[in-house]
């Protein structure tokens, strides 16, 4: 009997990636106007982000529906297997609670659902955890509490080119992003107790970058663990934090690189980087 691996799209797996691991994906939708989206199946990150430059209304993001997460647990409860199910963070979406009615209308027990508190490629920190302590031969319930008591080490801070798309969110006003942008003011956010968060603004990328290493500094990187280096729609931004984080001797030692989805580039728009890691406890 095996143990099933599930999380959403919002995690941002390459798909194949996630096959190879024994993982199953929930997709979102995402909404332009009238035109509606499954998350990695009609639309992909480049195609995402071109919409959003070329489109005047925002788009929104819907979680998977109950009938959604039924379909895999249904799946599960067929093959008699458990389930470890690592999810969005509660805080920023309703996919959590989709997937506990889902387990209600189930009516089968051994699906563990947690609440990663955090999003993208934290979000996959914490999947690879789980399928390494699977492979392990570790037994879900025991997986699911593992997953809990390390989740609060994630860490994801994240450098923004415009505050345009904090505008169109809502998470800023008009007056404001326009004074942002005549003062060149480029947005530090964290994502942290399973929110998105402003942590600091500076005069320019170059200067939000080191605010970035600042934060980097104070909560160091446990290489026990993969790290991720994000981006939204341009690779080529690992260019202004890198190449100094190698200068600084900070440059994690198990990098790898992961596009951000809808789910949070709706919030943050082109032309972001940042990085996404578990924090050393010493």
């Amino acid at each position: 009997m095996g143990i099933r691996i599930i999380t959403d799209s919002s995690a941002d797996f390459d798909l194949a990636a996630a096959k190879r691991r024994g993982v199953g994906v929930v997709p979102m939708s995402i909404q332009f106007g009238g035109a509606s989206f499954v998350d990695g199946k009609s639309i992909t990150h480049d195609l995402f982000y071109r919409l959003l430059q070329e489109r005047k209304e925002n788009p929104s993001t819907s979680q998977p529906s109950p009938a959604d997460f039924l379909r895999v647990f249904e799946e599960a409860k067929a093959a008699s297997e458990p389930a470890v199910v690592i999810l969005l963070s509660g805080a920023l979406s309703g996919t959590l609670q989709s997937a506990e009615v889902a387990k209600e209308m189930c009516g089968y027990d051994p699906i563990y659902i947690v609440d990663s508190m955090t999003a993208t490629a934290g979000i996959q920190i914490l999947v690879n955890y789980a399928c390494k302590l699977r492979d392990s031969g570790l037994p879900a319930p025991e997986i699911a509490q593992a997953v809990e008591n390390i989740k609060d080490k994630v860490r994801i801070f994240a450098v923004i080119d415009t505050l345009e798309y904090l505008r169109r969110g809502g998470r800023l006003t008009g007056l404001q992003a326009g004074l942002g942008a005549m003062a060149r003011l480029k947005p530090v956010i964290a994502v942290r107790d399973g929110k998105v968060s402003i942590v600091g603004k500076a005069l320019g990328t170059g200067a939000a970058v080191k605010q970035l290493m600042k934060l980097l500094t104070e909560h160091p990187v446990d290489d026990a663990y993969p790290s991720y280096f994000l981006y939204s729609d341009d690779k080529s931004r690992e260019e202004l934090l890198l190449p100094k984080l190698k200068g600084q001797n900070m440059l994690p030692l198990r990098l790898h690189y992961s596009s951000v989805g809808p789910t949070i580039g709706t919030h943050i728009g082109p032309g972001a980087l940042g990085i996404a890691y578990m924090e050393r406890m010493d």
